[in-house]
């Protein structure tokens, strides 16, 4: 892992949603395990669904079963998994320190995007609720893209929009997913070994940070305008 890099040497921040802002494992786990033992016939392995986390729906699914569902069967189950989901969203939480830095970078000027495997349906319900929104600049879901991560296209989309270079973005995700499209993108990646994925599969993928607390990525951009100029700190 190279040298650890400064947020000060960035002009836009893109995010990750789920295991990075919100700790949303349990919802998947379970909703997700629902769905494939109702149309598959089997539960998956707690840590078989983790490391799926991240990828789109239909990405899931196509692994879980071995082959690409049909589209009438794909709808089905995505049906399904929003109804599990919603079932268990009680035990979704904020990361809140996580939600602070996202605020905090806005701002302190930075530009700010989500970048999520979230479907256009699934963001629209996320966003009115989730009290980061008014921190953000843009978002980017799988809808929104060909080709969603661990493709490039999300992140480079998300730089497109903010107008900045990908090389002046930080990408903040918890999954190989995230890092990978960061990469792709030209994009540093910082990893938030505190949501879904295993630490030693992200620093794998050599991440440009690693931080094991939502804590600890807040002190690591508190860091960064301890001297620079933010409304926060006039």
């Amino acid at each position: 892992m190279p040298g650890r890099p400064s947020l000060s040497n960035f002009e836009a921040v893109l995010f990750d949603v789920d295991g990075t802002l919100v700790d949303s494992l349990e919802m998947i786990v379970l909703g997700l395990g629902d769905t494939v033992e109702k149309y598959l016939g089997h539960r998956p392995a707690r840590s078989e669904i983790r490391k799926l986390i991240g990828m789109p729906l239909r990405q899931q699914f196509a692994i879980l079963m071995g082959a690409e569902p049909s589209s009438d069967q794909l709808a089905k189950m995505i049906v399904y998994t929003f109804e599990r989901y919603d079932e268990y969203r009680v035990h979704e939480t904020l990361f809140d320190a996580a939600v602070e830095t996202l605020r905090l970078c806005h701002k302190c000027g930075m530009k700010t995007a989500l970048v999520t495997s979230k479907n256009a349906a699934e963001l629209q319900s996320f966003l009115p609720g989730f009290p980061g929104t008014p921190y953000l600049n843009t978002t980017v879901c799988a809808s929104d893209v060909h080709h969603p991560k661990p493709d490039p296209e999300s992140a480079s989309l998300a730089c497109r929009r903010l107008g900045v270079d990908p090389s002046r973005a930080v990408f903040i995700g918890d999954s190989i997913y995230d890092m990978r499209c960061a990469r792709g993108a030209g994009v540093a990646c910082v990893a938030a070994a505190y949501g879904a994925a295993f630490r030693e599969a992200l620093l794998d993928e050599n991440p440009d940070l690693i931080v094991d607390t939502p804590e600890e990525l807040l002190a690591w951009a508190e860091s960064a305008f301890l001297q620079t100029p933010c409304p926060e700190r006039s």
